[in-house]
């Protein structure tokens, strides 16, 4: 359905969030769906995947700086070995990992959530990260063009939302979101020392 062979796609995007507790700032939507999802299915990825794309692309004013970056291969066994790169690639840059759920199972470590007793700050920088294994060249020939507007970060977001739902064509996917704890903000220089292949937009 979505072409030959098979794709690794990555997109990154920075936002501005002048309040995280607020109910339509992204991180309070991730929260949401990350409460819901059903990642112990195909659907439920194929949902959560497109799901989120498409809470970014509400957002779209929102957008400081994006980048993607995919890959074509021919070869299964390669295409699953460079996502699970780039997956391992994004979860180091996490010292913690405060919501972790993966086959339906929730890892997440409620140790390291933070005490609200002393939380003040509200305003931040958000990054979110989607990496996909799916099938087929189509995601790959959009995310693999570079990130020059905010045009370009809304195409790439569209294509993930609507090849996440492609029949069966999603293999894998990993959505990952900084930061997660409450008491938590960054800055975009902080930001940017983590992903330097984001682009203003």
């Amino acid at each position: 359905m979505l072409g030959p062979g098979v794709s690794v796609a990555e997109i990154s995007v920075a936002l501005e969030v002048p309040d995280r507790d607020s109910p339509n700032s992204i991180l309070s939507a991730l929260d949401r769906l990350s409460a819901t999802a059903k990642t112990d299915s195909r659907v439920g990825i194929q949902n959560l995947t497109s799901q989120v794309a498409i809470e970014l692309l509400r957002r779209k004013l929102s957008i400081a700086a994006a980048s993607t970056r995919a890959y074509h291969y021919k070869d299964e066994n390669k295409a699953q070995r460079e996502y699970n790169n780039i997956s391992i690639q994004q979860r180091g840059k996490f010292q913690t990992e405060t919501v972790s759920k993966y086959g339906g199972v929730d890892y997440s470590d409620i140790r390291t959530k933070s005490k609200l007793s002393d939380y003040s700050a509200k305003a931040t920088v958000a990054v979110v990260t989607i990496v996909m294994l799916i099938d087929g060249d189509s995601t790959s020939k959009q995310l693999s063009k570079k990130v020059n507007s905010i045009r370009d970060v809304e195409d790439a977001l569209s294509c993930i939302a609507a090849d996440s739902k492609a029949d069966n064509c999603l293999r894998g996917a990993e959505i990952l979101w900084t930061p997660e704890e409450r008491g938590e903000t960054l800055t975009m220089k902080e930001v940017l020392a983590d992903y330097s292949s984001l682009r203003s937009v």
